[in-house]
């Protein structure tokens, strides 16, 4: 097939028009929901795509833009095609609107470049916590940012006690100075009674679906965990945030290659490619 298309649910703004995208050497282009269809990314190749090549390099678009953009995307559903001309066009069924309005298509775009397997995959696991509709769950997602870095689980706690310094932003922050009220050791906190009482159905603690308190207990650690694996993602794997990456480029005046720019072609097409560099 010549697409491969992906239905998706954003929870940020998407953009109102078609736009286009070069992503790893193909086409990625982005078509805004209408009454009856859904918001979808499909990627195109003249030599064919099979779902796994398709899929996946959607799927590591939408981490990319996800964390730039600073919230999640549920996956819906794929479909093939082959008009050459157009992606497919993917029905709304019944999953939903996205919470967030579209909007015009962005002037600018920051889109990662991670360096390294993990990185990407590090990016994978956030955009899936994010995304998910599982508070214990997208705890646990966050948390494997953190276990990327080592296999050791007291290496992983050593390093979030290390880095709780770093946590600067609401409702996290709150969250921090209540626990060190609470706990001397943090990182052992968040794992045992984070990781573990999630990953885990037998010993103690377990996170058990049935009981408020525990379920209580996890939405209020949630956003320190999130914040927690974004500190990793930029400072061990080198990605900066979208606030660090625009504060970059507002203080060295520089157009790195993670900035695209939208430019309106000939046809009246949008499509998004690299800033060029200043003289």
């Amino acid at each position: 097939m010549l697409w491969v298309n992906l239905a998706v649910k954003p929870y940020f703004s998407w953009p109102s028009a078609r736009v286009d995208f070069m992503f790893e050497g193909k086409r990625v282009t982005l078509m805004p929901s209408t009454e009856d269809l859904a918001c979808t990314i499909s990627v195109f190749d003249q030599s064919g795509l099979s779902f796994e090549e398709g899929g996946g390099l959607l799927c590591r678009f939408l981490s990319r833009l996800a964390w730039s953009m600073g919230a999640g995307v549920t996956e819906l559903f794929y479909t093939g095609s082959n008009d050459p001309a157009r992606p497919g066009r993917l029905g709304r069924g019944t999953y939903g609107e996205s919470p967030a309005a579209q909007v015009a298509p962005w002037e600018f775009v920051y889109l990662p470049q991670p360096s390294s397997a993990n990185a990407e995959l590090a990016l994978a696991l956030f955009r899936e916590g994010m995304s998910i509709n599982s508070v214990p769950f997208a705890l646990l997602s966050y948390f494997k940012v953190i276990n990327l870095l080592n296999s050791d689980w007291k290496k992983q706690v050593e390093w979030i006690n290390q880095n709780l310094v770093r946590v600067r932003y609401e409702p996290a922050k709150t969250r921090l100075t209540e626990l060190q009220n609470l706990h001397t050791d943090l990182g052992q906190y968040l794992y045992v009674s984070g990781r573990c009482a999630v990953a885990h159905a037998f010993g103690s603690p377990i996170a058990n679906p049935d009981r408020y308190e525990d379920k209580k207990r996890l939405e209020l650690d949630l956003p320190l965990m999130k914040e927690l694996a974004e500190v990793c993602i930029e400072q061990e794997f080198g990605v900066m945030s979208d606030s660090a990456f625009w504060a970059f480029i507002r203080k060295t005046h520089n157009h790195p290659p993670e900035l695209l720019r939208k430019a309106l072609l000939s046809d009246g097409s949008i499509q998004y490619g690299p800033q060029p560099q200043r003289a």
